[in-house]
């Protein structure tokens, strides 16, 4: 748990005036908005904006926004900073002396809740000293991106930065580095779009399965960047993807090659836009129990399909009785993993977490077995993968309920420890 909960954004015009901060979309969130959501990502829980030179009746707009966006769930000030030097405000002022010291940071900035909270971590809970002093986040060589964390009880520091907008004393860098981090200082229109194209290559980092990583995020991440300029919610475009799933299915009805082999493609078709779900999720900063739930319910609903469809078409190219024999087995098979890995407790094999089972149920969670089935269509053989399948299901649901026998609470840890444990995170 972070120890910063407080952030003050620095929010001032760039030289074509506030449209590209408050107005323009950054991967369907304007860019103001992007960062309060990733600050909050990051646990930040209030937050402070001194403004230079932005209307009244501006303010209220953003603010009217945030109070019906259910995303947004921090508390929010603003103030402008010209009056604030003037004037003072003594609501602000308490704030800024905040026991836990504060994030301060420029509001045209472009960044990931990783390396915010990364940052706030290594400051304040690694044994580098900076507890009495400002730490400036040191990111990329040379680049602008204003960054710092003030200690606690730092108000007049503050007020002497406002007024010289120079920061007097010590200022300890904290460098960062990580591929996965994302930081970029937007100027204006060319940089605005770098940083959207930025925002979406980052997206790549949140796959954990191979064939997401390597593959599906090629084709995934350029659909994902014009979903979420849509109207369409994550939830959305997960039930979408059930055409896929569907058509997948009865092109494998068809029992010829060519219904096969397009049935393959279209198959992997459902697990590129299974990625984009999670990525318009993410981008949009939409994710929930639910969608995590509807996702897997509409990835079994597509097996489904696409089993029924083999079924059909190896009964039209086999015979009815060579098909009905695997697909009894795979119906067996799959009910029997169903409810061995969702029940008792739910979720995806909670059951045996902190047990070399948990990773491999999610590796065969992870629907990767589609590239197989696509291989065997390129060869005319579906009707083997359907075969595969219905043994293969039988076999590792009866590993499963072996091993779930063995798992007790007083005997989990020695299942923990008969095989290195391979942990891996369900794709949304």
């Amino acid at each position: 748990m972070n120890a910063i909960r407080l952030a003050v954004i620095l929010l001032a015009p760039l030289a074509s005036g506030y449209t590209i901060l408050l107005d323009r979309d950054i991967a369907g969130l304007n860019l103001f908005k992007r960062l309060l959501l990733t600050l909050q990502r990051a646990g930040i829980e209030n937050f402070v904006v001194l403004s230079k030179h932005l209307p009244q009746e501006k303010w209220s707009e953003i603010e009217n926004d945030l109070h019906e966006d259910v995303r947004f769930k921090g508390q929010l000030s603003w103030s402008d900073q010209k009056q604030y030097i003037q004037n003072g405000d003594e609501n602000l002022h308490q704030a800024f002396d905040d026991p836990r010291g504060f994030l301060l940071l420029d509001g045209n900035l472009v960044t990931s809740a990783k390396l915010i909270d990364d940052f706030i971590w290594k400051t304040w809970w690694t044994d580098i000293g900076i507890k009495q002093q400002i730490a400036r986040l040191k990111f990329i060589q040379d680049d602008p991106a204003r960054i710092f964390i003030f200690p606690p009880h730092s108000g007049k520091r503050l007020d002497d930065f406002l007024r010289s907008d120079t920061l007097d004393g010590p200022i300890e860098p904290v460098s960062m580095e990580g591929e996965s981090f994302l930081l970029k200082t937007v100027e204006d229109a060319p940089s605005a779009r770098q940083a959207e194209r930025e925002v979406i290559q980052n997206h790549k980092f949140h796959y954990s399965q191979l064939m997401d990583k390597w593959f599906n995020s090629h084709f995934s991440l350029p659909i994902s960047s014009r979903l979420v300029k849509t109207f369409l919610t994550p939830n959305q475009v997960t039930l979408l993807g059930l055409l896929i799933g569907l058509g997948a299915g009865w092109l494998f009805s068809l029992g010829n090659y060519w219904g096969g082999l397009f049935g393959g493609i279209l198959l992997v078709g459902t697990a590129i836009w299974d990625c984009c779900d999670g990525d318009v999720a993410r981008l949009k900063f939409m994710e929930s129990d639910f969608g995590d739930t509807l996702d897997t319910c509409c990835d079994n609903i597509i097996n489904v399909f696409v089993f029924t469809g083999m079924m059909i078409g190896t009964a039209r190219s086999q015979g009815l009785s060579y098909a009905l024999t695997p697909f009894a087995l795979l119906a067996l098979g799959g009910t029997a993993i169903f409810i061995l890995i969702y029940f008792p407790k739910g979720g995806k094999g909670s059951f045996f977490k902190d047990t070399w089972m948990y990773g491999l149920i999610q590796v065969l969670a992870s629907r990767n077995f589609i590239y197989i089935i696509l291989i065997f269509a390129v060869f005319g053989r579906i009707n083997w993968f359907l075969w595969l399948a219905g043994i293969g299901s039988n076999a590792f649901a009866l590993i499963l309920f072996f091993v779930k026998r063995r798992i007790s609470p007083s005997g989990k840890k020695n299942c923990k420890n008969e095989m290195p444990i391979a942990a891996a995170n369900p794709p949304l």
